[in-house]
């Protein structure tokens, strides 16, 4: 009859437990950065106020010509209150002109046509006018612009 010895050896031991730590540390590390791929961070949205025109400036049949961080803008006094839209059109990129006659935004290029409210109406644009949020502060007007 012969003895089976099945003591492990101190150095094998040791070698399985660190490789078994070093393996486990993987995966798990593995699965944190998938979890975070399936469920990203929101980034918070930050947003600067400039100062456009007072409320007095803005005549009440056409709209004002302003400059917002360095893209022409047109703000017009609606029945919803004052808004700006960004004179570039959604078809080219050309920009958009007031007729006072029509009550409407006309694109030079391609003869658009939008609504007192930036809405396409005629022609080839694909979306309404981009609006930027106006904000009142007395006689005061500000745009919202995304930083």
């Amino acid at each position: 009859m012969t003895v089976i010895n099945d003591n492990i050896s101190r150095r094998k031991f040791l070698s399985s437990a660190f490789m078994s730590l070093g393996i486990a540390l993987g995966i798990g590390t593995l699965f944190m950065r998938f979890g975070q791929f399936l469920m990203p961070k929101p980034n918070a949205k930050k947003f600067e106020e400039i100062l456009i025109a007072r409320d007095t400036d803005v005549p009440d049949n056409a709209p004002l010509p302003v400059e917002v961080a360095g893209s022409k803008a047109l703000l017009l006094r609606t029945t919803d209150g004052l808004v700006a839209f960004s004179r570039k059109c959604t078809d080219l990129g050309c920009l958009v002109s007031w007729d006072n006659s029509k009550e409407q935004f006309i694109c030079p290029c391609h003869q658009g046509v939008y609504d007192r409210n930036g809405k396409n109406i005629a022609g080839p644009p694909p979306r309404p006018l981009d609006r930027f949020d106006v904000v009142k502060r007395g006689e005061m007007v500000y745009v919202k612009i995304k930083v």
